[in-house]
């Protein structure tokens, strides 16, 4: 049989198929909470896709618990669920969908209370997609140097249109940041803060170069030299 196939013509990327996380949380009798999911031995910071579904678990002591889990700011689910509750039970199943008009940080912290008070705050971080369905993300590093300047690295990053993530030097002593761009393009947030010290943002807009400035909020650091451009 003749292949039919237009000469040069290649396929286009199939999406992978969406992934079910199942957060399983373990209380221990001293109020530590562990993550896992199935091939993830720490999931309290996980990246899915949007599509991809999320549920929850708790057992303390090995037992299972009630248990709530709420995101307290946007959620980054379907119709914007950001509480969802259970009596011993793992949740139904949640669907990631972070809006393509979304222009904050897409760290989202969240936090998992159990029946006796005890308390955790964990994160998600959503994976926005260009089309090309990689998990690559361009990184801009911050650290203390022995002068206790905030050091930004690169101090002039050109990255590709995609994440964007400014997070913490290995060793460093961390604190939550605030990112302030100087007459961004549009699309561009403005002023934007971590969530437990890490900051995600989906750059589609191409633009640049832009300055803009890091400020810590608690131990008092600021950098104000700092520039990226996206193409």
């Amino acid at each position: 049989m003749a292949d039919k196939r237009r000469p040069g013509r290649t396929k286009a990327p199939k999406a992978p198929a969406p992934v079910a996380y199942h957060i399983r949380v373990a209380v221990d009798l001293a109020g530590n909470f562990k993550y896992t999911a199935d091939g993830i031995p720490d999931a309290s910071y996980i990246r899915p896709k949007n599509g991809d579904t999320i549920t929850w678990s708790v057992t303390l002591a090995g037992m299972p618990v009630p248990f709530q889990v709420e995101f307290p700011e946007f959620s980054p689910f379907s119709q914007g669920v950001g509480v969802v509750r259970s009596l011993y039970q793992e949740t139904q199943p949640l669907t990631v969908n972070v809006p393509s008009y979304y222009r904050g940080n897409q760290v989202f912290k969240y936090s998992v209370a159990i029946s006796n008070g005890w308390s955790d705050d964990p994160v998600v971080e959503p994976v926005p997609s260009d089309g090309l369905f990689t998990d690559a993300v361009d990184v801009i590093t911050l650290s203390i140097d022995g002068q206790d300047n905030l050091l930004v690295a690169p101090a002039n990053a050109t990255y590709p249109h995609g994440a964007v993530t400014w997070q913490w030097a290995v060793g460093s002593i961390p604190d939550d940041f605030m990112v302030t761009f100087t007459n961004p393009p549009a699309g561009w947030p403005l002023q934007t803060t971590s969530q437990n010290y890490l900051l995600a943002l989906n750059m589609q807009n191409p633009g640049g170069p832009v300055a803009y400035a890091v400020q810590t909020l608690h131990i008092g650091l600021s950098n104000g030299n700092a520039s990226l451009q996206i193409t």
